[in-house]
C-alpha cells in the first residue's frame, strides 16, 4: 500500500512539471537588452588623447592666455612655468621644431677651356662683396657669405644659364623653440608686473594675447 502511494506521488509530480514546463512565460534570450540609445561609457584615461578638445566651463572661463615665445631651453621655458604657476595662474609648454640652414656656398667649377674660364672669372669677380675661397689650386672657387638660401639658388641658376658648372652647399640642423603659454581666467587677468619679471629675467621682446580655451573635455564621438 505504502508503495503504491508513493508511486501516485511521484506520477503526480511528472505531471505537473510537465503541465509548468509548458504553460510558463518565455525568459528573454541573451539576458538584459541594453537600452537604446545609450552610449558606451569609458574613463578618460581610455580616450585618445587628440580627441581632447580645449571648452570653457562656463562664460569666459579660461577665455585667453598669453603666449611667452622665444626660449631656446626647456630649463627656461620651465623657470617660467613654475613663476606663473606660484602666481596662481595655469600653463603649459609648447615645442616648436624648425629648420635652420647655415654654413651656405656656391662652389663654382672652372671650365678646362681658356675662353669659357675667363668668363667664369668674371662672373666670380662680379660677386667680390662675398668672401671668395680657392680651393685645389684654383679649380673650385667658393662664394660664402652670400645672403641666404633663396640668393644662393639664385646664383646657381645665373650660373647655369651661363653654363658654368657649380653647386650650392650648405649645413641643415633642428632647432627646437619653447612657449609657455599662460592661461587667464575671467575673474582675473595676467598683470603688467608679471609680463615684465618674464621679460627681463629672460631677455624676451615677444609676449603675445591671444583668445583660446584652457579645459579639457571630450568631443563627441560616433
Amino acid at each position: 500500500m505504502i508503495r503504491l502511494i508513493c508511486l501516485f506521488g511521484l506520477l503526480a509530480n511528472a505531471v505537473f512539471f510537465l503541465w509548468y514546463s509548458l504553460h510558463k512565460p518565455a525568459q528573454a534570450v541573451g539576458g538584459v537588452k541594453q537600452a537604446e540609445g545609450v552610449k558606451t561609457l569609458r574613463l578618460v584615461s581610455e580616450i585618445d588623447p587628440e580627441l581632447l578638445v580645449y571648452r570653457n566651463e562656463g562664460v569666459g572661463l579660461s577665455s585667453s592666455c598669453v603666449d611667452f615665445s622665444g626660449f631656446d631651453t626647456r630649463v627656461s621655458a620651465d623657470a617660467v612655468r613654475q613663476f606663473v604657476y606660484e602666481q596662481g595662474f595655469k600653463s603649459e609648454i609648447r615645442e616648436k621644431i624648425s629648420k635652420v640652414v647655415h654654413s651656405i656656398r656656391v662652389v663654382i667649377t672652372m671650365p678646362n677651356g681658356l675662353s669659357e674660364r675667363l668668363e667664369a672669372i668674371d662672373y666670380i669677380e662680379a660677386y667680390q662683396d662675398s668672401l671668395i675661397e680657392e680651393l685645389d689650386l684654383g679649380s673650385e672657387y667658393v662664394l660664402v657669405d652670400i645672403g641666404g638660401l633663396d640668393k644662393a639658388n639664385r646664383i646657381s641658376k645665373e650660373l647655369d644659364a651661363a653654363h658654368i658648372k657649380n653647386r650650392v652647399e650648405y649645413s641643415e640642423e633642428k632647432e627646437v623653440q619653447y612657449t609657455v603659454r599662460v592661461f587667464e581666467g575671467i575673474d582675473r587677468k595676467l598683470s603688467n608686473e608679471i609680463k615684465e619679471v618674464v621679460q627681463e629675467s629672460y631677455s624676451l621682446q615677444k609676449n603675445e594675447k591671444k583668445v583660446c580655451e584652457g579645459v579639457a573635455s571630450l568631443r563627441a564621438t560616433e
